[in-house]
């Protein structure tokens, strides 16, 4: 609503006009209006202008920043650099013999190398799977032994489910794993300091698919393309359920991905 005060003070030809709006800031403005004829012997009754109501501002809300949690010592990633336009692909969970095979002919048939997060019993099971994707140029990471939630687990079963695992992968692929993701993205400072004295850096996500949920083909696309920025690391499974949908997703993924001009790459890649 827009509020109008007219007063016009006709003897001396001036209009004052005071406006108040609706974000409460108030304009007074004047106008020159013809000069009426003064009796010599006349004296100018001169109206005294109503003072205009100036309503308050409102007081901006201010906007909370997160504020990091104290206990965590050191880095724990989670989005590469936005400095230039490059994604990593992180597939938990595996190996899986079906999905993960499907997963590793994609990745080739499109040339992108992608960062798998192994659980240790599964490398134990699986161990040339582990292998082709190391031959294939993609980094092994530890996932845990049994994706246990470590944020429950005495440090003893801590420093088991993550060292076991690199021993695994060590034996299986020559290579000691430099990246671990915590199950469920659960960490604190017990597990953090872990994983550090074994040299692990802890990797999170910024975008994740849902797609253990199985949420359709094109939902995990459309998760994946609505988020897509510089510098994302975007979680998918290759193992832990039916990976049938991801699979499904990843060829438009990568297709749309180098559409928009992103360089598909390693998390080492992203954060070096």
């Amino acid at each position: 609503m827009l509020l109008v005060l007219i007063i016009a003070l006709s003897t001396f030809g001036v209009g004052i006009v005071v406006y108040a709006n609706n974000s409460h800031s108030v304009e007074i403005t004047s106008s020159r209006i013809a000069t009426p004829t003064v009796l010599p012997t006349a004296t100018p009754t001169v109206l005294p202008t109503a003072t205009p109501t100036v309503l308050p501002t409102p007081t901006p809300a201010v906007t909370k920043t997160a504020i990091p949690s104290p206990t965590l010592q050191g880095p724990v990633i989670g989005q590469g650099s936005s400095n230039q336009p490059r994604i990593a692909l992180t597939f938990d969970d595996g190996p899986y013999p079906y999905y993960t095979s499907q997963i590793l002919d994609i990745l080739k048939q499109y040339h992108v190398h992608a960062t798998f997060f192994c659980i240790g019993e599964n490398v134990s099971y699986y161990p040339t799977l582990v292998q082709r994707e190391h031959a294939e140029g993609h980094v092994v990471g530890n996932h845990t032994w049994d994706h246990a939630d470590l944020t429950q687990q005495s440090v003893q079963k801590i420093q088991s489910e993550i060292g076991d695992t690199s021993i695994e992968i060590k034996d299986t692929i020559g290579v000691t794993p430099t990246l671990f993701r915590p199950p469920y993205g659960a960490i604190n400072a017990t597990v953090q300091s872990q994983a550090e004295q074994l040299h692990l850096t802890p990797i999170l996500w910024n975008v994740d698919t849902q797609d253990w949920q199985q949420p359709g083909t094109n939902s995990i696309v459309k998760t994946v393309l609505d988020n897509a920025m510089n510098g994302d690391i975007i979680l998918m499974h290759d193992g832990g359920g039916n990976r049938a949908q991801t699979v499904a997703a990843l060829p438009t993924i990568i297709t749309s991905l180098r559409q928009q001009g992103y360089q598909l790459v390693t998390v080492p890649e992203l954060i070096n």
